[in-house]
């Protein structure tokens, strides 16, 4: 049942979000950040809305310890879609997020995508996944902070996989702390039975942030891996309870 109210739901949203998206499309050539904050404004609401009707309860861990006075990268983990419907629910900034480019199929939710900047990487396309990464630092200059899942795909295991050292240079080259973000449980909800979804309680945890330049010369060279530790060891807890 819950999964027959979520594609009603979808749809009217779908519908209901063609009047927004035609204003949007004038507003953000006048005013980009505008376009975006309001844009996230509405989806964090219909996240809510697709929370409330999954069942899904929260536990969030160590929000106070993202920065609020300068933009960051989170570096998550990837085991759902349920964690970007989390994700959007908890960030206390303006953030685009890094996304695959298949998301760009779905009506509705890509263009509420590119109202928020979020940007898309294409894997196997080299060329394109480093004009994204470009575009993506020059947001972070901007004051968007950036959520990015450096594994690249989703992956529910208790083992990471590894964390693309590309995507570190978003951090780097844009000089901004990053964020480590552990999700436990969001597979629970939609993938363990699709296309069914099932309540539970999902869990976000934020890590200590970690600013590359305060790092060792072999660290922040390896940032990768040395993130994939702190967010390997966050989630190592995590599931001991």
């Amino acid at each position: 049942m819950r999964s027959i109210i979520l594609v009603i739901v979808y749809i009217l949203v779908c519908i209901l979000s063609i009047p927004f998206h035609l204003i949007l499309l004038i507003v953000r050539p006048i005013n980009e950040r505008a376009a975006a904050a309001f844009s996230q404004k509405v989806v964090w609401l219909a996240f809510r809305l697709c929370m409330l009707i999954s069942g899904c309860k929260r536990q969030i861990v160590g929000r106070e310890k993202i920065p609020t006075d300068t933009p960051v990268m989170y570096a998550a983990n990837h085991r759902s879609f349920y964690d970007i419907i989390l994700m959007y629910t908890v960030v206390p900034t303006q953030t685009l997020f890094v996304a695959k480019i298949e998301l760009k199929k779905f009506v509705c939710i890509a263009q509420w995508m590119f109202f928020l900047n979020c940007q898309f990487m294409d894997r196997g396309n080299i060329k394109q996944n480093l004009d994204t990464i470009l575009k993506t630092i020059e947001y972070a200059k901007k004051g968007y902070s950036v959520y990015i899942s450096p594994e690249g795909t989703r992956n529910a295991t208790d083992e990471l996989l590894e964390f693309h050292e590309g995507s570190m240079k978003i951090a780097t080259k844009a000089g901004i702390p990053v964020v480590p973000v552990v999700f436990t449980g969001t597979e629970d909800i939609l993938e363990k039975h699709l296309p069914w979804v099932h309540r539970g309680t999902i869990r976000v945890e934020f890590g200590d942030p970690i600013y590359p330049d305060e790092l060792d010369k072999e660290d922040k060279k390896h940032l990768g891996a040395y993130v994939r530790d702190r967010v390997q060891k966050i989630y190592d807890d995590a599931i001991k309870g």
